[in-house]
């Protein structure tokens, strides 16, 4: 068994093709339609929209082509950040696949005779033949083919079926051309023992794992672990239905698919990303139970939407004001109140840092550190990386250069980040995508850091034969020795959600769009904390980071004490106004304060 890590998992959204099919009642095309641009706004990238089947054998799909040629359909099949397979049971319905304008369609075998002869009419090897014949007319086309092999586990009409059997159809669909086989749990019999064992059987027999996806229906409860189980053994793929939608109409008593809202919820609180909304999903698994009259399968979806019905109307949070009052090449900054925003603007070169924008951004962070009038410092980037680190390109990195080359930019970077990590106001990193390498010292020379929930932090240096000397004080004190150690020598992509997990980040983002609301609100309540207040407590952090367990820490808190306690600081406006039982707003205080320095 191999470590699980934290690798992200790709869900495969089949609710509006198997999840749909088994249902009695004809749903409206409309209502499907709905169903796709629902699942496509809670973040599903791949979902599978219909299957090109005769409409005796299953009448719910017989509206496939009004479903693929809908004109709110058709501009997702050209989106390229979309994966929209149609499942085609022979070169039939391809051709229709390929008339309707599809890039993607799956094929389909059973590892077993009985339920071959049950579900297509055909021997098993009857149907690789027409499987084989599929991909390669598919290929000619310009369309790629993922791959079905049911009954991985047992069959309802012939039993337990053999490992050897399905290695063959798994080996068979690869060879044709499949890009991806599922496997499907049609019975939902399987336990994490049968997983781990057909998937080591199919690794020892040269089937990599990476070719692989998980398709477990829960009929006994089991599907969740099943897939936390081919999850550890290497899997990185898994089919699932919105509200577990779903069951197969030739394997009696087979219950729906794993519900999509259950394996997010299981991925996300380990740690592992889907790139999905697990409230927009809960949400569209309870409108379309309701739509077609079913009881809603999905444990989690039921759950979150139960528990967002008890919860309290959120209070709308006032939304800042933001003025534009600086812009150089590279960098905006952006004024609200006693708040400045320094935004990195090289959208196009993933925000990395030239020596320009080093010495703008140092300039504005000790300018910031003098000026009365401002209380915190958010860094932030445009675009969909927060920072990239050094500009590496060429002619514009010291890298390789030696001498008084390498002494000026390590005093350029040394000064950044210190001028960060020494200011007196409130630094809040505001992750608006990736960080790497010098962005991850950014972000980590800060007090605060929110991001988005698509953000991360990598640590690349030793890619390139390099490593984050300027910035390894910063990652190592807030990391910690172990973690910060394993980030480094690993250069892995460390989530947000794992950096939320350990506290490394205070708040997530669902997204980018909200990022800017989720910082207000921040802003907003930390009008609260005096700018006094914060920059003692700040010294206090670092006297205990710096000076732990010496004199020079316990003459640093004496001094802070000190001053914290003279009658001119604004302990004793802050203590008064508590005495008066009148809440202070150290914003407008600030600016009080300020306007009447001016004067």
């Amino acid at each position: 068994m191999r470590d699980p890590g934290s690798a992200a998992v790709r869900i495969v959204e089949v609710g509006p093709r198997d999840g749909l099919q088994n249902i009695r009642n004809l749903v409206d095309t409309s209502t499907k339609i709905q169903l796709i641009q629902r699942l496509k706004d809670a973040g599903h990238r791949t979902i599978e929209l219909t299957s090109f089947v005769s409409p005796r054998a299953i009448p719910q799909l017989a509206d496939a082509q009004h479903v693929v040629g809908n004109p709110g359909i058709k501009p997702l099949l050209q989106d390229s950040g979309l994966n929209l397979p149609v499942l085609v049971p022979n070169l039939k319905g391809l051709e229709k696949a390929i008339a309707s304008g599809v890039k993607e369609v799956a094929v389909f075998i059973s590892a077993t005779e009985g339920f071959s002869k049950a579900n297509i009419n055909c021997t098993v090897d009857q149907g690789l033949e027409r499987a084989k014949a599929v991909v390669r007319k598919a290929t000619e086309s310009g369309i790629v083919v993922r791959g079905y092999v049911s009954c991985i586990f047992a069959d309802p009409y012939d039993g337990p079926t053999p490992l050897a059997a399905v290695l063959r159809c798994v080996a068979s669909l690869l060879e044709y051309g499949c890009y991806e086989v599922s496997l499907g749990d049609t019975l939902g019999v399987g336990v994490p023992s049968d997983i781990h064992r057909l998937l080591s059987y199919l690794e020892a027999n040269e089937i990599p794992m990476q070719k692989l996806a998980g398709h477990f229906h829960d009929t006994y409860g089991s599907a969740v672990a099943n897939a936390w189980e081919a999850y550890k053994c290497g899997i990185r793929v898994f089919d699932a239905s919105v509200a577990g939608l779903g069951g197969c109409p030739f394997a009696p008593g087979a219950k729906g698919n794993v519900s999509s809202e259950d394996l997010v919820h299981m991925f996300e609180r380990a740690g592992v990303q889907t790139g999905v909304d697990l409230v927009k999903l809960a949400e569209t698994g309870d409108w379309i139970s309701k739509q077609i009259s079913i009881p809603n399968a999905s444990r989690a979806g039921a759950a979150v939407t139960v528990s967002r019905q008890k919860q309290p109307a959120k209070k709308a949070v006032p939304k800042l004001n933001w003025e534009l009052v600086r812009q150089t090449e590279g960098l905006d900054v952006y004024r609200s109140g006693v708040n400045l925003k320094l935004v990195l603007n090289r959208p196009k070169n993933g925000n990395a840092l030239t020596s320009a924008m080093i010495a703008d951004l140092t300039a504005r962070v000790r300018e910031a550190d003098s000026d009365p009038l401002t209380s915190r410092l958010i860094i932030t980037g445009n675009g969909k990386f927060f920072c990239t680190g050094m500009d590496l390109t060429t002619g514009s990195t010291p890298v390789g250069e030696g001498g008084s080359t390498s002494d000026t930019q390590y005093n350029r970077l040394y000064g950044l980040f210190e001028a960060i990590d020494q200011s007196g106001k409130v630094t809040i990193a505001c992750l608006n995508g990736p960080a790497f390498g010098g962005g991850v010292g950014l972000a980590f020379a800060c007090d605060i850091r929110v991001a988005t929930k698509n953000a991360s932090a990598t640590l690349s240096e030793v890619k390139l034969g390099l490593s984050p000397a300027t910035i390894s004080k910063y990652v190592i004190r807030e990391f910690g020795f172990a973690f910060a150690r394993e980030a480094m020598l690993s250069a892995r992509t460390v989530t947000a959600e794992e950096l939320h997990q350990r506290g490394l980040v205070s708040q997530l983002a669902p997204s980018a769009s909200e990022l800017t609301a989720t910082i207000d609100a921040l802003l907003n309540r930390l009008k609260i904390a005096s700018p006094e207040g914060s920059r003692m407590s700040k010294q206090l952090v670092r006297l205990a980071w710096a000076d732990a367990g010496k004199e020079a820490q316990e003459k640093g808190i004496r001094g802070i004490f000190d001053a914290m306690m003279r009658p001119d600081a604004e302990g004793a406006y802050g203590v008064k106004e508590f005495q008066s039982k009148r809440p202070v707003d150290w914003d407008a205080y600030s600016l009080r304060r300020a306007s009447r320095a001016k004067l």
